[in-house]
């Protein structure tokens, strides 16, 4: 299943620092990322063209996730991966399920166990964030009925969309173990706890910000 990196100019610093803890802790090369001005990589991109306003963000991703296959794993480039199991994540979206959330998001708000599985949990059709976009797999007209133009990342969130029929799962344990790569305000300040010393001293060495 295709891996789509999201991006914008204002953090392409982060994304060798993404690429490289991805590739050792996750390691699957089907990635595309998806951004405006092309960032250090080898890996394919896809520029959506000139960045505008945030409120812009919205309009020009949905022109680009209205072209990719039924379903897709989305992340971003701020998602520093600690540790991904690939075995469990799931191969198809079953019939009514919008999101499949590969953290323990679901899990921190309501929530119901499906009687049918240990491992997956179902969000409340009345929980808040049902739209976070913490890696997970979506569907792609469940994305769609939601990312309508004219939406900063926030206001996309933020929606919660209630008893819409779409079912939201989650996972008992984490399949995608990762930090929140930088603080909202300050792009530069890299959440990097937890992490082997060897891998600090390397995103540091390689990348001079870090300092």
């Amino acid at each position: 299943m295709k891996i789509i990196v999201t991006t914008s100019n204002n953090y392409l610093h982060l994304v060798p620092v993404f690429e490289y803890l991805y590739l050792k802790y996750w390691g699957d090369h089907n990635i595309e990322y998806v951004g405006y001005d092309k960032p250090q990589t080898d890996f394919p991109f896809h520029s959506m063209g000139k960045q505008g306003p945030v409120n812009e963000w919205s309009t020009d991703l949905r022109k680009y996730f209205e072209q990719q296959d039924d379903s897709f794993i989305w992340i971003m480039e701020d998602t520093l991966i600690k540790r991904v199991f690939p075995k469990r994540i799931p191969q198809e979206m079953p019939e009514c399920v919008g999101k499949i959330c590969l953290t323990n998001d679901v899990s921190k708000r309501d929530h119901v166990k499906m009687l049918s599985s240990d491992f997956y949990l179902r969000a409340s059709q009345t929980s808040k964030y049902r739209l976070s976009t913490q890696p997970s797999m979506w569907n792609k007209k469940y994305l769609l009925q939601y990312l309508t133009p004219g939406l900063t990342p926030w206001e996309f969130e933020t929606q919660d969309p209630m008893n819409d029929g779409w079912h939201v799962y989650g996972v008992a344990e984490p399949i995608v173990i990762h930090n929140e790569g930088v603080r909202r305000f300050d792009p530069f300040k890299v959440d990097l706890a937890g992490f082997p010393p060897e891998d600090i001293t390397y995103l540091k060495n390689m990348n001079t910000w870090l300092k």
